[in-house]
């Protein structure tokens, strides 16, 4: 269901998770939030499980950042970052708005369920 605005947000987080440029846990942190995210991607169907994951990788994008401060922390990772640190926030950001289209997609299907 390409259609979906909510699988086009989707599609876009998994491209931004695979453009990474720094520390080993990271990378894969961000190859998990993206492997979720495309997997939310075919479960169309079953539109609560998706909007479950959905916020799961809103979940693991921010402990993304997490790891990243515990990681400058320690000295792993210096404090001069790249650009591409500001892309999970923005991959977040679209799990979160492909969330809000999933319920809302949901809310639609229940109303015309209560008009048959």
């Amino acid at each position: 269901m390409i259609q979906r605005k909510q699988t086009i947000f989707l599609l876009v987080a998994v491209v931004l998770g695979l453009i990474h440029l720094l520390a080993w846990p990271l990378f894969v942190i961000q190859i998990l939030a993206s492997a979720l995210s495309l997997y939310t991607i075919f479960l169309y169907n079953r539109r609560p499980l998706q909007a479950k994951l959905c916020l799961c990788g809103v979940f693991i994008n921010i402990i993304w950042y997490i790891v990243l401060a515990v990681l400058i922390q320690s000295g792993k990772v210096s404090e001069e970052l790249p650009y591409t640190v500001c892309l999970p926030i923005i991959a977040a950001i679209l799990c979160f708005l492909a969330y809000r289209g999933v319920i809302a997609d949901e809310r639609l299907v229940r109303a015309a369920d209560r008009l048959r």
